[in-house]
């Protein structure tokens, strides 16, 4: 049973938050080229979500969809699909990352729904050896920790890591006991990082100075909808185009995450008109609100935190 088929991903507050966010700070790459240029990859599912907001907010219409659904599931994702713009490539993204051109400057969201592995490790470098300068990549991944209960805990966290990764891309110092909580989020987006910086070496060692590209990672986000997942990303740009657009340039968005340090997406949850209450209040006393006072405390400051980018859910008659 493929995920959504199991959740509806456009009633996850966590994750739409998430989506919002980054539209918020790709934005900015409209100082490097009109973002009406770019070209979008991911995986659209049923629901579509990403692709109905990055075309709303960004006015990409160049939009594709990789889906790996079986003939019936083919049936349903053509039938939900919300614009004529939006192509769909059925097979996995290890097939068809690397037939896709790349003549455009793109965004791809490798939006994974299961843990990181050595497939989605390959597709990443297939990405990042691809991408024009001026691009942006999003991998989101699952961090639950799938490990039963015993006495060997530790132990088997790490040999499920070595199995799903391989031996040498765990970095140095890693251990069972540390892969426990967000321990693994942690380590996946090291894991992640240098893969990245692995492939892009290689990509940039014949290359003249001026012509090589550099990775600004932006995102390093943690939520739990249902289980924990990890998204982290950033944007690609050579010489030229960071002057264009610098990483100082998304210094006033308050969830950009460069490096280790990560960013705790927490989704309040609060009734209409205690949103209401709490947007008088803002953005002034973002994001430390503290009125009012039988309001949970948490509550009130992860509400200052998100509420620009807070889901509104209405039921209606259609």
């Amino acid at each position: 049973m493929r995920s959504f088929e199991k959740f509806d991903y456009t009633l996850r507050p966590a994750k739409n938050v998430e989506r919002k966010m980054i539209c918020e700070a790709f934005a900015r790459l409209s100082g490097i080229a009109p973002l009406a240029e770019y070209q979008y990859v991911g995986f659209g599912a049923i629901a579509f979500a990403d692709f109905v907001l990055i075309h709303q907010r960004l006015g990409i219409s160049d939009m594709v969809s990789i889906e790996r659904a079986g003939r019936e599931a083919q049936r349903r994702v053509t039938f939900n699909k919300p614009y004529s713009c939006i192509r769909t490539k059925w097979g996995t993204a290890t097939e068809i990352l690397p037939t896709l051109p790349w003549t455009k400057r793109a965004m791809v969201w490798l939006d994974y729904d299961e843990q990181l592995n050595s497939s989605a490790l390959a597709d990443i470098s297939t990405v990042v050896a691809s991408l024009r300068s001026g691009s942006g990549i999003i991998v989101t991944v699952d961090v639950k920790d799938r490990v039963k209960r015993g006495s060997d805990m530790a132990q088997l966290r790490m040999k499920a890591l070595r199995r799903r990764v391989g031996e040498d891309r765990i970095p140095v110092g890693t251990t069972g006991t540390g892969l426990a909580g967000w321990g693994l989020a942690a380590v996946c987006r090291d894991i992640i990082y240098n893969q990245v910086a692995e492939t892009l070496a290689n990509r940039n060692a014949p290359l003249p100075k001026k012509e090589a590209v550099r990775y600004s990672q932006r995102f390093n986000f943690h939520y739990a909808d249902k289980a924990p997942m990890l998204t982290v990303g950033g944007y690609f740009a050579n010489a030229e185009d960071r002057k264009r657009v610098p990483p100082s340039d998304f210094k006033d968005l308050d969830f950009i995450r460069g490096g280790k340090g990560h960013y705790l997406i927490e989704v309040p949850v609060l009734t209409r008109r205690e949103a209401a209450y709490l947007n008088k209040l803002l953005p002034g006393s973002a994001p430390s609100v503290r009125h009012p006072k039988w309001l949970p405390g948490r509550d009130r400051k992860n509400y200052g935190k998100v509420y620009r980018h807070y889901p509104t859910y209405l039921e209606a008659e259609l």
